[in-house]
């Protein structure tokens, strides 16, 4: 698609300038046509807008909020162009005030709102865009919007509650990595001088830490550049190559204790797509696709892809999903009620309200186990490095006990 700006004639003979969107000049005039217009001249807007528009993010609580904003509006009766439009003394960030100004100007011309949602990829997920196609055929744009503000608030607030639990985790790992390498590259040498001029039998453990000490002292930058640039360069490994994402991916959901919440939050984000999707009124085979894209997990995402193109060729879900481990007792059994019953979304939403309040726990009960393992390492390191410099001169002191 390319965004023109162009000038138009009404029947009347006035002038009317606007921005709209074409495959080509011709469509473009074919689209203004039909809109009682005769294209006079047409121009492609600014290439630099249109792409920093394709790069515009916004985070998920803004995001909740826009939708919510709007869906409100639409539920009281305000017409799309209206609650589109950003209003004197409402409070918006940047981003969320430019993308309904742009999208407020595309409705005007006529462009329907699920396509002008492709001018911010960024912003709105496909899942997003393709709920609001479906719900603008039905007419019942409100109310999916005010379902996918609380999916969104949803996301957010369990994104948050991880973050938030693995700061300190975060902060003691940091710490001791820098505890190490400062004993190693600074500490350590003086001690070895000291060691070596006293010339007295050294325990295994003060060679192996002497040994790591001259490593960091003769390689220090090549360790500091390569803790710096790993996790950009995994990141752009991860990206690039799906098979390593694949294999991360297997290897989080092996981890212990963590592959567990891994699990339950990917399954549990994995049913509240599923059930916005067909709350919207998508097909089951469309909606366990976009549900897809938003596990996050891409050995869930297989499974879902199995589940998917089974569903297609005629099996139920719940029993393709008895094939599949990954996914737990609970939400195979539920599947499979909903679907003798005919009643999926209820089904899955008691599945889903089960989660809600499993998901924080998992959180809660991991990190009740992480952080007093953290202590416990943070002891045993600190004793050895002790261990490492006092042992020599306490042998040294008590000879007979050696």
């Amino acid at each position: 698609m390319t965004d023109f700006s162009y000038t138009a004639v009404t029947k009347d003979g006035r002038l009317v300038n606007g921005n709209r969107e074409a495959e080509n000049l011709k469509r473009l005039s074919d689209l203004i046509t039909e809109d009682g217009l005769e294209l006079i001249k047409a121009d492609v807007r600014d290439s630099k807008v249109t792409k920093r528009n394709s790069r515009l993010k916004m985070k998920t609580a803004d995001l909740a909020n826009l939708i919510f904003q709007i869906g409100i509006q639409l539920r009281a009766g305000v017409p799309i162009i209206e609650a589109l439009r950003v209003r004197t003394g409402e409070e918006t960030s940047g981003p969320q005030a430019t993308v309904r100004q742009r999208l407020s100007e595309m409705v005007e011309q006529g462009t329907p709102l699920s396509q002008g949602l492709e001018t911010f990829p960024r912003v709105f997920p496909g899942y997003i865009r393709n709920i609001v196609q479906v719900a603008e055929r039905s007419g019942s744009l409100d109310e999916n919007f005010i379902e996918l503000r609380d999916y969104l608030e949803w996301m957010d607030k369990n994104w948050k509650a991880f973050k938030q639990a693995m700061l300190y985790p975060a902060f003691v790992v940091a710490a001791l990595i820098i505890f190490i390498f400062i004993a190693l590259r600074f500490v350590f040498p003086t001690v070895t001088e000291l060691l070596f001029e006293l010339d007295i039998p050294l325990p295994w453990i003060t060679q192996v830490m002497i040994s790591a000490s001259e490593f960091v002292v003769q390689y220090w930058l090549v360790i500091i550049a390569v803790t710096f640039l790993t996790p950009p360069g995994l990141r752009i490994l991860f990206k690039v190559s799906k098979s390593a994402a694949l294999l991360r991916d297997h290897f989080l959901l092996k981890l212990p204790f963590l592959g567990d919440v891994i699990l339950t939050l990917a399954v549990a984000r994995f049913l509240r797509s599923l059930i916005l999707m067909q709350k919207a009124g998508i097909v089951i085979t469309d909606s366990l696709a976009m549900a897809r894209q938003v596990v996050g997990n891409r050995v869930i995402e297989r499974s879902v892809a199995r589940i998917e193109t089974a569903v297609s060729n005629g099996s139920t879900m719940s029993s393709s999903m008895a094939k599949d481990p990954i996914f737990p007792a609970l939400v195979r059994t539920m599947v499979g009620v909903g679907e003798r019953s005919g009643s999926l979304d209820t089904s899955l939403q008691a599945v889903v309200d089960y989660y809600d309040d499993l998901v924080p726990r998992k959180i809660k009960t991991f990190f009740a186990i992480l952080e007093p393992g953290l202590i416990v390492l943070t002891v045993c390191l600190a004793g050895l490095v002790a261990a490492a410099v006092f042992l020599p001169l306490v042998n040294m002191l008590s000879p007979g006990a050696y």
